[in-house]
């Protein structure tokens, strides 16, 4: 089942990949959206590396070009954005950490979980 426009929908395509030294137990779904009439593909893989199974999307633009990428066994990972992750949009929250030492770390993270630190505040101590 693919989730788009609010609701879950029954892929019309679907096209299982061969596995590769990472990745098995490998499905991809395709659909058009009958709300939108976008183009959606979902990739769904288990990981060797983490042990566990990712969900994949491509960027809008580029699914049809995601779609013959994995029927012709030339994906690349940095084409994608992971399900769920807001990447695009730039939006970032602070996080401020306190480490052994007693200083303090101030960290720009994403909604991707990335963290960048902007700045050390020394122990006065």
């Amino acid at each position: 089942m693919i989730y788009c426009c609010g609701a879950y929908h029954t892929p019309s395509r679907v096209i299982i990949p061969a596995d590769s030294f990472n990745y098995t137990d490998r499905k991809l779904e395709i659909l058009i959206c009958p709300n939108c009439n976008s183009l959606v593909a979902e990739l769904t893989q288990y990981s060797l590396i983490k042990q566990e199974f990712e969900r994949i999307r491509p960027k809008r633009k580029k699914t049809f070009q995601f779609i013959n990428s994995i029927e012709n066994g030339e994906w690349r990972e940095e084409e994608i954005i992971k399900f769920g992750t807001k990447s695009n949009s730039s939006f970032i929250y602070g996080v401020n950490e306190q480490d052994k030492s007693g200083n303090i770390k101030q960290f720009a993270v994403d909604f991707n979980g990335v963290k960048k630190l902007v700045k050390v505040i020394q122990n006065a101590s």
